[in-house]
């Protein structure tokens, strides 16, 4: 039996339908669209982009028909990093059916969203020949701390790889330039290079050779370098990204990506510091890095700088060390500036070794040849120790690994890696799009462009 109240109180509702209609004329703010706390939002409050056009106007001549506002593709770019849009031509699509992007860009409804093929040969013909995008970013870094983003007190450093655009099948030797005897004798004392391009089903034709970035460059990315993340990571063709990061903000407010030489992670870091403290009249107190940066050399360099290094210090023990007398049996004598080996002979300087970068003193051949105590001291011919010509700099950085700022800056350095998984995931820098580097892209791993 059917309760009639409570049908009758029920609301009865029919299947709806929706007329879509496009009307001719739209009353809408475009503004009143986007929510106030919209990261858009956030951005253009905070971030003054005028500078643009007064940074490019040399690129642009005084006559001719009028060009596209180089502040649009600016703003066109950061959308495109902020959401994860890596591909221009998608990125233009997006933006003629987003509200919130054309807002952004200060395109209203009616205006055109530029061209991909012409929003490409801005970026890549107009602006790649000139440092703009480091300017540009170097201007948007001085407005955060101008705004109290960042202080640049307390920061961290760190590189990742980024996979070339390349195969090992592309590597070729090396040509070095040599008058006619020597290539002569070249080719009397090995055998010919068969310079011819590897096919697909043909063996690979530098297999059981060993190849490195001294002897062979890829042809089709020459910049690329050889290299591994680590002894147990696979060898391949890469670029290097290094990014130095304020602790406080997580803003990234230094960035060398792609660079075509040889130098290490420390001395491109170095360069980032004395760079970052001249352009932006900022004085670090702290630098965060891992282990990978723990050479004596950059330590020392850091604390010249008056900036003190919390990076791990791991002291590894040579395994022919094992069985014989350690250093801290010897003893050293200042005023002479000689060792006393347990035996009561004389290690006298003997010079730096070149690689290590070690003072070393070296006993004499005669005095181990008779000492009694040799077996138990050590197997070569003659007793050598040494320590770090920037030993006192490093045993300040192990005084510094106690401290509670130590331990606060090492887990603050773990936020630099979410920056590197969002250009990696996100941009579409896991793997190089481009070959060879330019200025252009050296700038693109920067948080802004």
């Amino acid at each position: 039996m059917i309760n009639y109240c409570n049908f009758k109180n029920r609301e009865v509702q029919l299947l709806g339908e929706n007329q879509r209609q496009e009307p001719m004329f739209h009353y809408v703010r475009i503004e009143d669209m986007i929510p106030e706390n919209h990261l858009l939002r956030l951005v253009d409050k905070y971030i003054d982009f005028s500078f643009i056009r007064e940074k490019v106007k040399h690129l642009y001549s005084h006559t001719g028909r009028p060009s596209i506002d180089p502040e649009v593709l600016l703003r066109m770019l950061i959308i495109g990093y902020l959401y994860g849009i890596a591909s221009e031509r998608r990125l233009c699509e997006e933006a003629k059916m987003h509200i919130g992007y054309r807002w952004f860009i200060g395109l209203s409804l009616e205006d055109k969203v530029p061209n991909h093929s012409t929003f490409s040969k801005n970026r890549h013909e107009r602006f790649s020949e000139n440092d703009i995008f480091q300017e540009i970013f170097d201007e948007i870094v001085r407005q955060c701390i101008r705004q109290g983003l960042l202080t640049g007190k307390h920061l961290t450093v760190d590189s990742t790889h980024i996979k070339a655009n390349a195969s090992f099948k592309s590597l070729e030797p090396i040509v070095v330039d040599m008058n006619s005897r020597e290539y002569m004798e070249k080719l009397k004392n090995e055998n010919p290079i068969d310079d011819k391009p590897w096919e697909p089903g043909k063996e690979y034709p530098h297999r059981g050779k060993k190849v490195g970035n001294k002897t062979h460059k890829s042809k089709t990315d020459p910049d690329a370098r050889l290299s591994r993340k680590s002894s147990t990571a696979a060898t391949g063709l890469c670029h290097a990204a290094t990014y130095v990061m304020d602790n406080r903000s997580r803003i990234v407010i230094g960035a060398d990506a792609g660079s075509p030489d040889l130098r290490t992670d420390s001395q491109k870091a170095l360069e980032q510091i004395r760079s970052i403290k001249w352009k932006y009249k900022i004085v670090p107190k702290s630098l965060g890095a891992d282990k990978g940066y723990a050479t004596g050399e950059f330590i020392h360099q850091l604390i010249q700088e008056n900036i003190e290094p919390h990076i791990p210090v791991v002291e590894y023990q040579r395994h022919n060390h094992k069985g014989i007398y350690p250093r801290e049996d010897f003893q050293y004598d200042k005023a002479g500036d000689v060792f006393i080996c347990p035996g009561g002979k004389q290690l006298k300087y003997w010079g730096v070794h070149k690689r290590s970068r070690q003072h070393v003193y070296r006993a004499s051949t005669k005095d181990c040849k008779v000492c009694q105590k040799k077996e138990e001291c050590t197997k070569d011919r003659a007793r050598s120790v040494g320590h770090h010509i920037y030993a006192d700099s490093i045993n300040k950085a192990k005084q510094l690994n106690k401290t509670k700022h130590y331990r606060l800056s090492q887990k603050k350095r773990k936020q630099i890696e979410e920056l590197f998984g969002e250009a990696k995931e996100l941009m579409g820098f896991r793997r190089s799009e481009e070959r060879r580097v330019g200025k252009e892209c050296r700038s693109r791993w920067s948080p802004y462009h």
